[in-house]
């Protein structure tokens, strides 16, 4: 069993990280006057952000469920893929489609990925498709 002094170093550590999260999250409310400016951002939101909401999504609960099931199945080329290519194509893609997908995504004002593909695509039928089969 843990020490008295360790649940409570514990239990302040966790109060800590929910003030600091709850901060954040009050702070980007405030910086959020429409749905439009929360589902596809503002032009002056920054791209760092972007990049360490991709970062935090990436280092979730599949970092620690998914991602060592790969690579104890596939070994080394395990490693190689999500430890060499999976991030610089992440990079990479982030670097060269980035601008052009908020270039468009201003231009057709889509909320979702579903109307945004749909658009971009001109395809009602592919925005249904796409809506129904991402929560497969």
């Amino acid at each position: 069993m843990a020490s008295t002094t360790m649940v409570f170093a514990t239990a302040i550590l966790v109060a800590l990280y929910g003030g600091i999260l709850l901060f954040f999250v009050v702070r980007g409310a405030m910086r959020t006057r429409s749905m439009a400016d929360y589902a596809v951002g503002s032009l002056p939101f920054s791209p760092v952000a972007v990049g360490l909401s991709l970062a935090a999504s990436i280092t979730s609960a599949a970092t620690f469920i998914i991602n060592p099931g790969f690579i104890a199945l596939y070994g080394l080329r395990g490693i190689l893929g999500f430890a060499l290519v999976m991030p610089l194509g992440l990079f990479l893609s982030l670097v060269v489609l980035t601008k052009s997908f908020r270039k468009h995504g201003t231009a057709v004002k889509a909320l979702t990925m579903a109307q945004w593909i749909g658009k971009r695509y001109k395809s009602q039928n592919y925005a249904v498709f796409f809506g129904f089969c991402r929560y497969c």
